[in-house]
Order: C-alpha cells, then sequence, then structure tokens
C-alpha cells in the first residue's frame, strides 16, 4: 500500500511541476510590481527583448525623401484642387509661384515632423503589440502550449511513479 502512495504522490508532484514550468511561461499576463521587485511572465520577458523597435524603425530621412514625390504631387492637388473648391476666394489670390513657395514650406515642415511620427508611431505599436500579446495571444498560446506538451506531462507522471518506486525500495532496505 505504502508503494502505490508513495509511487502515485512521486508521479502527481512530476506531472504537476511539469504543468507549472508550462503555466509560469504565461502568468502573470499583466506584469506584477511589489515594491522593487518585478514579476511578469517568461513569455512577456521573452516578448520584451525581441528587437521589435529595429523592425519597425525606419530610416527617417531616406524613408521621407522616397516620399517626397508622393507628397509635393498631392500638396499639388490639394492646393490646385481642393483648396479652391472649398475656398473659391483664395484661388484668386494665389498663383503657381506663392504654390510653390507654399509646397517648399509645408514640405520642410513635414521634414522636420516626420522623424517623430514615425517615432511615436513605432513605439505606439510596440505598446499595443505587448498588450494585444499579453490579453488575446497569451490564452491561446498557453491552450496550445498545454496541448503540445500532454505527452511530456504524462510521460513526467510515469516517471514520477517510477522514482516513487525507487524511493520506496530504498526506503525498505534501509
Amino acid at each position: 500500500m505504502h508503494a502505490i502512495v508513495i509511487s502515485l504522490l512521486s508521479g502527481c508532484l512530476a506531472w504537476f511541476i511539469s504543468w507549472l514550468y508550462i503555466k509560469i511561461l504565461f502568468i502573470p499576463n499583466i506584469p506584477i510590481a511589489i515594491g522593487k521587485l518585478q514579476w511578469e511572465s517568461a513569455l512577456y520577458q521573452i516578448i520584451k527583448k525581441l528587437p521589435i523597435e529595429s523592425w519597425m524603425e525606419l530610416n527617417k530621412t531616406s524613408s521621407f525623401t522616397s516620399l517626397l514625390p508622393l507628397i509635393d504631387q498631392n500638396l499639388d492637388t490639394f492646393f490646385k484642387e481642393r483648396l479652391v473648391q472649398k475656398m473659391p476666394v483664395i484661388s484668386m489670390f494665389i498663383g503657381e509661384k506663392t504654390i510653390t513657395q507654399l509646397k517648399e514650406v509645408f514640405i520642410e515642415e513635414l521634414g522636420t515632423l516626420f522623424p517623430d511620427l514615425i517615432s511615436q508611431l513605432s513605439q505606439q505599436l510596440h505598446q499595443d503589440f505587448l498588450s494585444t500579446l499579453s490579453t488575446k495571444w497569451a490564452p491561446i498560446l498557453e491552450t496550445i502550449a498545454f496541448k503540445a506538451t500532454q505527452k511530456l506531462r504524462i510521460i513526467s507522471f510515469l516517471v514520477g511513479c517510477l522514482w516513487g518506486w525507487a524511493i520506496y525500495l530504498i526506503l525498505i532496505h534501509l
């Protein structure tokens, strides 16, 4: 009787430890700070170390210069068509030279705004990605991980049972 109890307890303990190792990958899904100590899931720690910012980081100046023809075309369309439609009085005061000067000013201003805009956008996307990952994808990944490791937990239980038998045999001979 003692052999069965020790064997089953060892098997259950081995199963629980393997289950806990998988569970600890996903818990807690939001970092918990207690004083200076912070506890976060292993998955969250892995995701934080991924170079996501470098994936989203663009060469800001070359990206902006590659967009200049599109910006120029859209500004031209804006000043010659849409602005005239929305404010017909301005069409009497605005000529080709004024449009060219306004486009230059707008492009210069966009050149200073573009790097900051891309930087803020990439930071926001990174935060949104982490939030979505922890709230939406973590439970899905957890379910997949538990299904994928079901055989491992069964093997852990069986190995634990064998260790329990070994422990029982050792205790008997002492």
